[in-house]
């Protein structure tokens, strides 16, 4: 299947960056439907309270079953004893279309107000329906709370960058508490991704409750990873960004979205190394723009950077009367073949005479892929802007990380380099064959087409 993208990516957040996982867990929606009343039977007044003329109500809470009917049904208050059994027996025979959740029935709380008037003494017929302010209505449900949430580890592989970061997750909570299905929906780098699952999958939470039962919620749920550098000079000078062109500004941009430019597979293969040097505007958004390599000590290595600092944003500078202000930046990037490690490992077994990789076929299961950024349109193609098309092959590790993404072929060699950056910050789930992970080559074709203005 082709992957389609149009236009630039970019994702402005104002983020408080703080170590380990955030307690800000967002509900997620569910298609939802409430149990509705269908078939209703009056409460027999007790001859007590008629013979005194005695009004009462009850407020009585149930769990209307996937089949319709009341269970569990308890009295939570009523203004007096004697009309709580009648209540209870009425409600017992209570008949419901059952709650939807994402179409199949299930388990709802429900509460009512079951009154008991003197007008009842003198029906002529058994009303079909309880009055309008007395009809079943659903409990409010209560969010499931964090209870206990380890610290994620800060990826070792980021150690020198020291940068922040965060994951955005979508997951659900069961009705036990436990972590079921997480997604991930946005990260800032793919070497917080693996990190980040598994410190949700240890999170433990309080389930939401409906009354007295627990319900399986949907949520959102940011991991964030703090800067191990003490301030943001030290962060822009690991990472060899440079302010230039003018005076620094009062608290300096601090690299937010920071992906690392692919190594040309061929000069990665070759164990060729080198240097590119690229300047580019950090706007008042956090955003790159006026991109210029300055210089490479060969075409791909500019070509690579290029690619990748387009795709870069920060939290923008801040001049001394508080107000975020454009800088000019200047990044020189090394491109040194690693000596350890799975990309120094692939990049061995791909030269010639090297074990190289195989193809999917056979796997355990399908490929998963856990996370996917965004291509971003080149910022050089200029008007009128093209479409276009590149097709890039890549090796998935065995701990599901993308490796030595290579340009088979691109309507544009802009499209090429964007996409293989892109597609180089995918995570999947770890391939295995028959049982053991292994390393898989695969191809895919990602389209372009103009961003809107």
């Amino acid at each position: 299947m082709k992957q389609r993208y149009s236009g630039r990516s970019y994702l402005a957040l104002t983020v408080l960056l703080k170590s380990g996982v955030a307690l800000l867990a967002q509900e997620a929606a569910l298609e939802f439907t409430d149990a509705s009343l269908r078939d209703w039977v009056q409460p027999a007044y007790p001859k007590a309270a008629k013979k005194t003329k005695l009004e009462g109500e009850v407020l009585v809470e149930f769990v209307v079953e996937p089949d319709g009917h009341v269970t569990r049904a308890m009295v939570k208050d009523s203004s007096d004893k004697q009309f709580e059994a009648p209540a209870l027996a009425a409600v017992t025979q209570w008949v419901f279309s059952p709650a939807l959740e994402e179409g199949r029935p299930v388990a709802s709380a429900v509460g009512a107000t079951v009154r008991f008037t003197a007008a009842q003494w003198q029906q002529k017929q058994t009303p079909l329906f309880p009055q309008p302010e007395q009809m079943p209505q659903a409990l409010k449900l209560t969010s499931a709370k964090a209870t206990f949430a380890p610290d994620p580890e800060y990826p070792p592989e980021l150690d020198e960058q020291k940068i922040a970061g965060e994951v955005q997750m979508e997951f659900t909570v069961d009705e036990t508490g436990r972590v079921r299905d997480p997604k991930v929906l946005w990260a800032s780098h793919p070497a917080f991704v693996e990190t980040s699952l598994r410190a949700v999958e240890k999170t433990r939470f309080e389930p939401a409750h409906q009354g007295p039962l627990p319900k399986t919620s949907a949520k959102r749920y940011p991991v964030s990873f703090q800067s191990l550098a003490s301030n943001r000079a030290e962060v822009l000078a690991a990472n060899h960004l440079v302010v230039i062109l003018g005076p620094e500004p009062s608290v300096l941009p601090q690299p937010f979205v920071l992906c690392a430019p692919v190594y040309p597979p061929a000069q990665l293969i070759a164990g060729d190394g080198g240097t590119a040097v690229i300047e580019f505007t950090v706007t008042e958004r956090g955003l790159v723009r006026e991109e210029r390599l300055v210089s490479a000590t060969q075409v791909d290595f500019g070509h690579a950077l290029q690619a990748a600092v387009e795709g870069w944003s920060f939290q923008p500078a801040v001049n001394g009367e508080g107000v975020r202000v454009p800088v000019r930046l200047r990044c020189e990037h090394k491109f040194v073949p690693p000596e350890s490690g799975a990309v120094a490992r692939l990049a061995a077994d791909m030269r010639p005479g090297g074990a190289g990789v195989s193809g999917a076929a056979g796997l355990d299961q399908k490929l998963k892929p856990l996370w996917r950024g965004f291509p971003v349109y080149p910022a050089n193609l200029t008007d009128p802007k093209p479409t276009g098309e590149a097709l890039i092959e890549f090796i998935i590790d065995r701990d599901g990380r993308v490796r030595l993404p290579h340009i088979k072929s691109a309507t544009q060699e802009e499209f090429g380099w964007a996409a293989a950056t892109a597609i180089s910050q995918w995570v999947f789930s770890p391939p295995r064959r028959n049982g053991e992970p292994v390393d898989v080559r695969v191809s895919i074709p990602i389209e372009f087409s103009p961003p809107e203005q």
